[in-house]
């Protein structure tokens, strides 16, 4: 392996690492947001393929959140298809 080759390398492996210590943090950020919801009963509004659906945090599982709204009861939906929460979840005032 040239050493061109080995640079590269070690740009692809580095970058590789960042964009997954990102996603964790990303990921991490989603949780919270969630069990908080979970906790205090605060509503969140999930974004999901271009839809917003209101709901409240009712459980967590490894894949899966299950929520609650008075207009579509209850609500599954996949953790790797949320876009995006959001609520005034965490908020401490």
């Amino acid at each position: 392996m040239t050493i061109t080759m080995k640079r590269i390398a070690a740009v692809l492996f580095s970058a590789a690492m960042a964009g997954s210590a990102l996603a964790a943090g990303e990921a991490d950020s989603l949780r919270a947001a969630l069990e908080d919801s979970n906790a205090s009963g605060k509503g969140l509004t999930f974004y999901v393929s271009g839809s917003a659906i209101p709901g409240v945090v009712v459980s967590i599982a490894d894949k899966y959140v299950v929520a609650k709204s008075q207009a579509q009861g209850t609500i599954v939906i996949k953790l790797e298809k949320i876009d995006a929460v959001a609520g005034f979840v965490g908020d401490r005032k």
